[in-house]
């Protein structure tokens, strides 16, 4: 498990800057006389920095006094920022800015003035024993960083932001002691780093860059304390990093072994990259070495989120003897479910994945460069070119992204990675799966669920979800989800209870207290967690909502038997930057209404719980043989906010079946199913509305459908020579799970 990696200290700014700072009074730029500067600049951010976000707000302020040497705000402050986490991580909390808190008592004592090292050794060792165990492992995390890096953004910023200025922009003054900060304190991390190795070893045999056949690479961490054979956390990840031996001494920290396997072709394997390909039968031959080693006590338990909640469906689908339990995170739903295509409409962003993880062995950081590959969806869209042109767009032909392209359905290329159909009846381990209502990866995690219970009457398989997005599900609790704030009973150490999941299947212990039944749902709005023992249980109480003219979502069927209508134009590309710019928002103000129809119900005249997966069928005629479709359902507060609640992305083509592609008749009425979107629960209050937006995709993250029927992924911009024409008629609905509870 990954603790707080989102939070190592470099949080990102997320509030507008428009003050300006008085700095016509200093002339000195050397980096090495900038302490008076630092000191005044310091003053200034105290004063006039605001932000909402309290994660934001102190890491920034703590940094920014420690910089202008004020050591005990700095500390007040940085304990503000773990208070926050303090709930949903606490590791992570006791852990965070441990480097910059004992650089400050250092500082602070007065030995440090003639014997600085032997002082910060002492505070080091201070600090280190006041945490628990699990706090001292992910240590070497926080003591990381570039010195000449930072050094040379601090000199391009007094050349570019400060000399010959008479001021300067608040968040670039932040930036400035942020990094001059990290700049004074960074020579201290290689002296912490020694010590940390030395307790370290005391503790964990690190056994690294084994390999299993001479193509599956894998690191072994001993928990030296344990003297018997002892179970085994496996974990399967196709994203090697430097930190992942400490996540692994956390797992073994709890009495456990761990191994990592990092697929074919990463870390040290010399194999080929081909993601997803090979976990089905790969990871079944590390357990067979594991269950061999003396350390082993022939149990095996499996955990991790995104692809590596994937690898635990690929390896279930020959499940091996020794495999005791799963604990899918988040689970990409390969394929046609969720990634890389989404109800069968690929998307933008899998081609920058598939550079992330194959360009080499490690990782490639050119991933994070956001600018650049929107400029690539960017020049895509608004060119006109066919999909299947996008890596030569983005500079280099994939072998990957093409092999991907050709795969349109959900055809044996897929199916051969993850169980499939009946093959769910073999799995009688127990399953804890954990995602969350705005996780990217939800129907990835409940296609699984549900056709574990589907084709398995008697499966052990239990279901964790909240408000939580793509990390959140995987233990990285954001308290303020895009712009929502989370309820309190939400905010929870989801990595303690995995492991607490283990405990139970493993070595017999008690069974985490928040699985009360199989499905456990935090109610957003509402402050509780609710348990059911089916999923069917949240389709007993339904409402059912018909879309009319005048663009009104209503209880009550009209018997005119008129349509709205919708024109899109899918030559005009002139609204790139705007897309782009989007934001997905849980609470917002605004709702994108481009190529969209928005309907609305009337005020709720009661408070109604809205908990599980709204279906719909969709009345409609074409001009096209294919059309992509997005739904986003929407609770409208009494006070004219917009909480997002589900998002529907299909292609009426496949709507049938993702299996096989069944084209529109132009111009003929056709119905269209709406299923498979994501699952959420939510107390709406009353005065609340109903809003459906409905609407045909046209944006550079996704392929676009011309309705040629040809494949989608040749089809070009010459295509759409005629605008796309629909009509949605008014015996369309959608239904909605209830409760009045």
């Amino acid at each position: 498990m990954k603790y707080l990696l989102a939070l190592s200290f470099f949080l990102a700014f997320n509030i507008i800057f428009c003050q300006k700072i008085n700095i016509k009074h200093f002339n000195e730029y050397n980096i090495e006389k900038l302490q008076p500067l630092i000191s005044y600049l310091n003053s200034e951010v105290q004063k006039n920095y605001k932000e909402k976000d309290k994660a934001v707000k102190y890491d920034n302020l703590f940094r920014v006094s420690m910089a202008g040497q004020n050591y005990d705000l700095a500390l007040s402050q940085l304990d503000s920022v773990r208070s926050v986490y303090k709930k949903s991580n606490p590791i992570s909390a006791y852990a965070m800015g441990t480097q910059y808190e004992i650089y400050i008592k250092t500082k602070k004592n007065k030995n440090s003035q003639r014997d600085f090292q032997g002082t910060y050794k002492e505070e080091f060792l201070k600090k280190y024993e006041s945490l628990p165990v699990k706090a001292q492992i992910i240590l070497p995390r926080y003591f990381s960083g570039d010195l000449e890096k930072t050094k040379k953004e601090i000199l391009a910023s007094l050349k570019n932001d400060f000399e010959n200025k008479d001021s300067v922009d608040l968040k670039k003054a932040l930036l400035l002691c942020r990094n001059y900060n990290s700049y004074i304190t960074g020579p201290t991390f290689d002296i912490a780093k020694g010590y940390l190795k030395e307790l370290d070893s005391k503790n964990f045999e690190v056994k690294d860059s084994l390999l299993i056949n001479n193509e599956i690479s894998i690191r072994v961490v001993l928990n030296k304390k344990i003297t018997h054979p002892e179970s085994t956390i496996l974990v399967n990840s196709i994203y090697p990093d430097s930190d992942d031996a400490n996540d692994q001494k956390v797992q073994a920290s709890y009495g456990y072994h761990s191994v990592y396997i990092y697929p074919r072709g990463k870390y040290t394997s010399n194999a080929a990259i081909e993601p997803f390909e090979h976990e089905q039968e790969d990871i079944n031959k590390v357990i067979d070495w594991v269950i061999k080693q003396p350390w082993s006590n022939g149990k095996v338990g499996m955990i991790g989120g995104s692809y590596l909640g994937f690898s635990q469906w690929a390896t279930a689908k020959n499940i091996h003897p020794a495999l005791k339990t799963i604990i899918p995170q988040a689970s990409v739903g390969i394929g046609v479910v969720d990634f890389p295509m989404n109800n069968n409409i690929f998307a933008s962003y899998s081609l920058r994945w598939i550079n992330y993880v194959t360009n080499n062995k490690m990782l490639d950081p050119g991933f994070k460069d956001e600018e650049h590959w929107n400029s690539v969806f960017k020049k895509w869209y608004e060119g006109g070119e066919a999909f299947n042109k996008l890596d030569s767009i983005a500079g280099k032909k994939s072998i990957i992204f093409q092999r991907w392209l050709k795969h349109p359905s959900f055809d044996s290329y897929w199916q051969k990675m993850i169980p499939y159909k009946n093959e769910y009846a073999n799995i009688n381990i127990p399953v804890l799966t954990i995602t969350g209502y705005y996780d990217s990866d939800q129907l990835g995690a409940l296609y699984y669920f549900r056709n574990h219970y589907k084709y398995n009457k008697n499966a052990n398989h239990y279901l964790i979800i909240g408000p939580y997005d793509h990390s959140g599900a995987q233990g990285y609790i954001k308290n303020n989800l895009k712009g929502y704030t989370i309820d309190a009973a939400a905010n929870m150490d989801i990595g303690n209870i995995t492991m607490e999941w283990f405990d139970y299947i493993l070595k017999g212990k008690s069974k985490p207290s928040i699985l009360k039944d199989k499905i456990n749902y935090q109610v957003m709005g509402a402050n509780e967690w609710k348990s059911t023992s089916n999923i069917d249980d949240f389709d007993k109480n339904t409402l059912k909502f018909y879309i009319r003219t005048r663009n009104q979502l209503s209880l009550e069927k009209d018997s005119n038997k008129s349509f709205t209508p919708l024109t899109v134009d899918l030559k005009d590309r002139s609204n790139a930057d705007e897309l782009l710019k989007q934001k997905d928002n849980v609470l917002d103000s605004k709702i994108d209404n481009s190529n969209t129809i928005i309907f609305s119900s009337e005020p709720f005249e009661k408070p109604i719980e809205f908990s599980g997966n709204f279906v719909g069928n969709l009345k409609l005629s074409v001009n096209k043989k294919d059309v992509d479709l997005y739904m986003k359902l929407y609770e409208k507060t009494s006070e004219g906010k917009y909480f997002l609640l589900s998002t529907y992305y299909g292609r009426a083509s496949y709507a049938k079946s993702s299996e096989k592609r069944d084209l529109l008749r132009e111009n003929k009425k056709t119905t269209v199913t709406i299923t498979n979107n994501e699952f959420v629960s939510k107390k709406m209050e009353k005065g609340s509305q109903l809003v459906l937006v409905l609407g045909v995709i046209k944006n550079p993250l996704m392929q676009i459908n011309y309705g040629t029927g040809k494949d989608v992924s040749e089809e070009t911009i010459k295509d759409a020579a005629t605008p796309l024409e629909i009509k949605f008629y008014n015996n369309s609905f959608i239904e909605i799970p209830i409760s009045f509870k």
